[in-house]
């Protein structure tokens, strides 16, 4: 393929996948092998297309010594010769490997894109990319290993185009064009010897693995590219009936709590799995280390009996309700629940002296109170031993426990609960009742109202 063809082969892919546009900075990342010197004289030519800054980050990891430090000297000269402004971030990938538990390849992956999300935030651009140098060869590694991991369908589906702040403007070219490209433009590049050492799983796919898949068909690296895909558009579609199912089942009840209905079963297995792992990853805060065991265990649980718990990754548990599951992130204390997301910030209360009773707000979380029949000061905490209420008008009291018994809370949500308290007399269970005893009527001279912003006024 001439340098020319193969050029606008490239374009045509960045246009077509709306990679780069004018005013756009962006950080190639170059490691200074054939793919990404490829990648850097791509992008350089491009400017000539498009109006963009450009920039280089190299990522010395640290594992090959003198030939490391050689390929970052390597690609700093070569960003001077052609006044492409380059830094070069080191790294210790042998030690993060060991801290972390994984394998030095997964450490080098994670500390080299680590390094990329941090010259791309620090930048402060608004448009800022990072553009890394995969090809067909390692989209069809890609996809080869998430199926023999059992991967689901995003998985199978391989590297996206762009992913977020990631382009990966290369992923239509094969390894044969690019280094047919460099040799046509004299471009030269560096060997890096890890890239021959079976240690790797992605080598031995590559060295073992695809020459065999393409002795038994010669499109091998084409069509499994062609299947990711599909099979990334299959994806996006599924993404957006999830959302449409989550919707339509799930409501987030409060800032940490989603209860997820039996309504979700009159959907097929497969959308339940998606959407209960769904709400799982947003109850998580991160998808990582979340697993099909552990939405199998979710999906399970609406066949148990009222009252079963399941404790689940990141100190989230879940439990069967009267009318679904719930889930709740368990907070480390009461200090930490009430401080630390800011919960008492979320309260609001003024005294009002003037006021009329037909006003007084039938709203879910916003109260009003006497305040002259406050005794104490008034609280906001979790429950306590002792703790009670009035619960009705001829003032009988109840003690709280039994009220949350008798309101079929789950045990662990019980000790969730966000309470307004005068002392031991719980004036107000947020999300449920008031004290009759502070109930406004018509010998109140003030008023305490107090609404509180982490829920929602309709639910």
């Amino acid at each position: 393929m001439m340098k020319e063809q193969f050029l606008q082969q490239v374009y045509a892919y960045i246009h077509e996948q709306q990679m780069i546009g004018p005013g756009d900075t962006v950080f190639a990342g170059v490691s200074g092998g054939a793919d990404s010197m490829c990648l850097l004289e791509v992008l350089f030519a491009y400017q000539k297309e498009v109006d963009f800054n450009l920039r280089v980050i190299h990522v010395e990891h640290g594992i090959r010594g003198a030939d490391s430090v050689a390929d970052a000297q390597y690609v700093q000269a070569y960003c001077l010769k052609k006044g492409i402004p380059c830094e070069v971030v080191t790294v210790d990938a042998l030690s993060y490997s060991k801290n972390c538990g994984c394998s030095v390849e997964e450490a080098a992956r994670e500390l080299r894109y680590r390094a990329f999300e941090q010259a791309a935030e620090e930048s402060g651009e608004d448009h800022a990319r990072i553009a890394v140098a995969h090809h067909m060869e390692d989209q069809a590694e890609t996809v080869l290993w998430q199926w023999i991991r059992g991967s689901d369908i995003k998985g199978m589906g391989g590297m996206r185009p762009v992913r977020g702040r990631i382009i990966r403007p290369l992923l239509a070219s094969t390894r044969g064009q690019i280094e047919e490209y460099l040799k046509e433009t004299h471009v030269s590049w560096r060997e890096d010897a890890t890239n021959s050492d079976d240690a790797y799983t992605r080598n031995r796919l590559r060295r073992e693995v695809l020459p065999v898949l393409t002795d038994l068909n010669e499109q091998a690296v084409a069509h499994l590219c062609e299947s990711a895909a599909r099979l990334q558009e299959a994806e996006h579609y599924l993404e957006q009936q999830t959302e449409l199912a989550y919707d339509t089942h799930v409501v987030q009840t409060e800032t940490v709590s989603w209860r997820v209905k039996d309504s979700l079963l009159e959907e097929t297995p497969f959308l339940q799995r998606r959407v209960l792992h769904l709400v799982l990853q947003k109850a998580c805060k991160q998808a990582k280390d979340l697993t099909a065991k552990h939405v199998r265990l979710l999906q399970e649980l609406f066949f148990l009996q009222t009252g079963r718990e399941l404790n689940l990754p990141y100190e989230v548990f879940a439990w069967r309700t009267y009318h679904g599951i719930e889930l709740f992130k368990k907070a480390a204390s009461q200090e930490e629940s009430l401080t630390g997301v800011g919960e008492q910030e979320l309260f609001h209360m003024e005294v009002l002296d003037r006021f009329d009773l037909s006003e007084i707000s039938k709203k879910k979380y916003t109260k009003w109170f006497d305040y002259d029949k406050i005794k104490y000061s008034v609280q906001i905490r979790r429950r306590q031993s002792g703790d009670f209420l009035v619960v009705d008008d001829a003032g009988h009291s109840q003690k709280l426990k039994k009220y949350l018994v008798n309101e079929k809370i789950p045990a662990p949500r019980r000790e969730e609960l966000l309470l307004l308290a005068d002392g031991s007399h719980v004036m107000w269970v947020v999300g449920y009742r008031i004290s009759s005893y502070y109930k406004v009527d018509g010998h109140t001279k003030r008023v305490l109202k107090v609404q509180y912003d982490g829920g929602n006024e309709d639910g």
